[in-house]
């Protein structure tokens, strides 16, 4: 087993390892389980990991703590083969079929794993083709990660980067037209038409685009607010902006 941890991550938490075990090709190598813990779902993916002929054990909740370093993993972690990143082919090859254009997102150097695994959520929940982040000073896929995108980081494909600057010439190259979230002084994002191929760029959560990722983008998006802060959550922004993206093109 230990040979296998060390190709393996570590995630908690039901829905994450529900998800997992809903794959035809689950990733998990092994379930762990709080002895004592009851309930139908627990049950239920008990019964479908020995089904897929994953082992189950069962630990002591203190036992738990300790592997998943928390305590908010309701009981339930498991071993997973490492969380692979996807390429740009596979996120072209992604787009839905009921919808008409392409939708990428590009994360501009996000560094909490909450904003993170939620922005991944909302992604695949609004049919994103899928997400962009770069490979430093960024938050990667971490079992907290997945955890947060309720399994979503398996569903939608995730590329990791060296230079966000180059991939967005290269998705202007491919036909997209690039929109920058900005908190003030961009354009009405209810103005704006978004038939056509997105790339939508989203800043960190503490100082925004950097300025040469914002000169790259060929419009800057912000949304309308009536109350007092001056800008959304970046992961709340991300997805009323996709939101109003797909009901522009008359999805929702």
């Amino acid at each position: 087993m230990e040979d296998a941890r060390r190709n393996s991550e570590l995630i908690y938490g039901i829905n994450p390892i529900k998800t997992l075990l809903e794959q035809d090709v689950c990733p998990l190598q092994k379930v762990m389980v709080a002895a004592g813990r009851s309930g139908r779902t627990v049950e239920k993916l008990i019964a479908v990991a020995r089904q897929k002929k994953i082992p189950v054990e069962l630990l002591s909740r203190q036992a738990l703590d300790a592997l998943a370093g928390c305590s908010d993993h309701q009981g339930v972690i498991a071993f997973r083969k490492s969380f692979v990143y996807s390429d740009l082919g596979k996120v072209l090859k992604n787009r839905h079929s009921s919808i008409p254009y392409d939708l990428i997102i590009i994360l501009d150097g996000i560094m909490d794993p909450q904003n993170l695994g939620s922005m991944i959520r909302s992604a695949h929940c609004l049919g994103a083709n899928g997400i962009v982040i770069p490979t430093d000073r960024a938050a990667g896929v971490t079992p907290a990660v997945i955890k947060a995108s309720a399994g979503s980081a398996d569903q939608l494909p995730v590329v990791r980067i060296t230079n966000i600057s180059q991939m967005i010439d290269e998705l202007k190259e491919k036909g997209f037209w690039v929109f920058g979230a900005e908190a003030r002084g961009g354009s009405d994002l209810r103005e704006l038409d978004f038939n056509c191929p997105v790339a939508l760029v989203m800043g960190s959560e503490a100082k925004g685009l950097r300025p040469l990722v914002k000169k790259k983008c060929d419009f800057l998006v912000t949304i309308p607010m009536a109350g007092g802060f001056d800008s959304f959550n970046v992961s709340v922004a991300a997805g009323i902006i996709q939101y109003e993206i797909q009901c522009r093109r008359r999805i929702c």
